[in-house]
């Protein structure tokens, strides 16, 4: 398994900069991102459905926020994608996969 990790600083203007083509070349299994900084109404159809990826999004306003991407090459069904019922700064976010469970966590300085 081939597990990604990256604190985009923002989704919307780390798209802009070339994150889907990082995501391209690193070709990873599980994409775990920190600080996406946008709740999921506020991102784009084509932001929200990355093509290859099931995707979930657990974020605020301009605040904090983690995504988790797993590939559908990878887990060809929807794998159960949870957060923490205390995790009100959408901090965190899980993924039971076959044999592992994967999470992505903004664990600020």
């Amino acid at each position: 398994m081939r597990i990604v990790s990256i604190n985009v600083n923002g989704i919307r203007s780390a798209w802009a900069k070339g994150l889907p083509q990082w995501l391209a070349r690193h070709r990873a299994d599980v994409v775990c991102l920190q600080e996406i900084k946008a709740e999921p109404a506020q991102l784009p159809v084509w932001l929200v459905d990355v093509d290859g990826y099931w995707c979930y999004w657990h974020g605020g306003k301009g605040y904090s926020g983690v995504g988790l991407h797993v590939s559908k090459a990878f887990s060809p069904e929807r794998p159960l994608f949870t957060h923490p019922p205390f995790d009100f700064e959408h901090r965190i976010v899980q993924a039971d996969l076959p044999g592992a469970t994967v999470a992505s966590i903004y664990v600020p300085n």
